[in-house]
């Protein structure tokens, strides 16, 4: 599989790599130099498993986690052993 490099040193990803990888725009790649003259490329890696999560929960209704726990669990009553 062949691709040319474009004057602003930019690449087309042909339609069957970008598939079977799962890229879409604005995913990023890593590019790495390997053995006589090639060069690999694959998928940017999340960072840490917590990372993917950055900034999901700005936008929950909950004051803070008791109250979320009240909505998940139902309220707590008094003597009731958690």
């Amino acid at each position: 599989m062949t691709t040319t490099i474009s004057a602003k040193g930019q690449i087309t990803v042909p339609v069957n790599v970008r598939e079977a990888l799962g890229l879409v725009a604005g995913t990023k790649i890593e590019l790495s130099l390997g053995p006589k003259g090639t060069f690999v490329a694959r998928k940017a890696s999340r960072g840490s498993f917590f990372a993917q999560f950055r900034g999901v929960g700005k936008n929950v209704p909950y004051r803070n986690s008791l109250e979320a726990m009240d909505v998940l669990r139902g309220p707590v009553e008094k003597g009731d052993v958690a």
